[in-house]
């Protein structure tokens, strides 16, 4: 199946400091393949078609882009989502048996000029995920080619998943990193950052209460990551109490209804079983 197995260091890494970045771990097939998808994406050919029109959501040339549920659209990010190293990383950090997939995203930074902003705002993935029962939920960020310091690789704030208030924290396209910082200084917390440059067959975990970001590409080249969102065994639909601090997801227009007509996350065509592999 081709498992990458955790030392208990690793472990206790991930749990203490809410991230971890690995060897080299995807060979080069498997890295080849997610460099054709994103050619495949980019040319605009598509192997199925999304049940509801997601539109665009670039805000034009200039700004980082985000691209979802590739996986569901194109195969050869089917065949990167499924893979069984980064599952297996996924179920042994979150400490759960079973690890569904909750959704996957191309994300790109266009190449420095005098009129970009292309810094990733800091911000929780919980923050986007207020409907999920779990606060255990886990990322993987796989570079797609090496990144560089100067192309603006993933930042964290190492052991932000354990502070009060991130949860709240949805500032994906807030591009005033220093603003969000000082909310937090003037709590009495200090954001420890650390950078995540990359080598390409690298990827790095962050547990979703995390709060992360990123710098601008400086470089001459776009940036591409590919992101798996991932569940892990007790995540389910939370149906909110009140609206306030509640939004819906996407996933809930496309998935499967529980006998009770509530969005199920279990749905096997939206949300399939990585680990244990099938």
């Amino acid at each position: 199946m081709n498992a990458f197995s955790l030392t208990q260091d690793d472990i206790r890494f991930y749990q203490t400091h809410g991230w971890w970045v690995s060897p080299r771990m995807l060979d080069d097939a498997i890295m080849d393949i997610l460099e054709l998808a994103v050619d495949r994406y980019v040319a605009g050919e598509r192997d199925w078609l999304l049940p509801i029109n997601l539109g665009d959501d670039g805000q034009g040339l200039n700004v980082v882009r985000q691209a979802d549920y590739l996986s569901m659209q194109i195969k050869e990010f089917r065949s990167v989502v499924v893979h069984a190293a980064i599952s297996s990383i996924a179920a042994q950090s979150a400490s759960s048996p079973t690890i569904r997939l909750f959704h996957d995203q191309l994300v790109t930074k266009p190449p420095y000029t005098p009129t970009s902003d292309t810094r990733v705002g800091w911000h929780t993935d919980r923050a986007y995920w207020t409907t999920c029962s779990s606060k255990e939920m886990i990322s993987a960020w796989v570079p797609v080619h090496d990144v560089s310091e100067e192309m603006g690789p993933l930042a964290v704030w190492d052991r932000s998943h354990l502070w009060p208030g991130v949860e709240r924290l949805h500032n994906f396209v807030v591009t005033d990193l220093e603003s969000i910082e000082a909310q937090f200084r003037a709590q009495g917390l200090e954001p420890e950052i650390t950078t995540l440059p990359m080598r390409r067959g690298q990827v790095s975990f962050h547990h979703c209460r995390l709060v992360h970001g990123g710098y601008a590409n400086r470089s001459k080249m776009p940036r591409y990551a590919y992101t798996i969102h991932m569940q892990d065994a007790d995540n389910r639909y939370s149906l909110p109490t009140t609206t306030a601090g509640k939004q819906g997801h996407i996933n809930d227009l496309l998935c499967r209804r529980t006998t009770n007509g509530l969005p199920d996350y279990s749905d096997p065509d939206v949300f399939p079983v990585l680990w244990p592999c099938p």
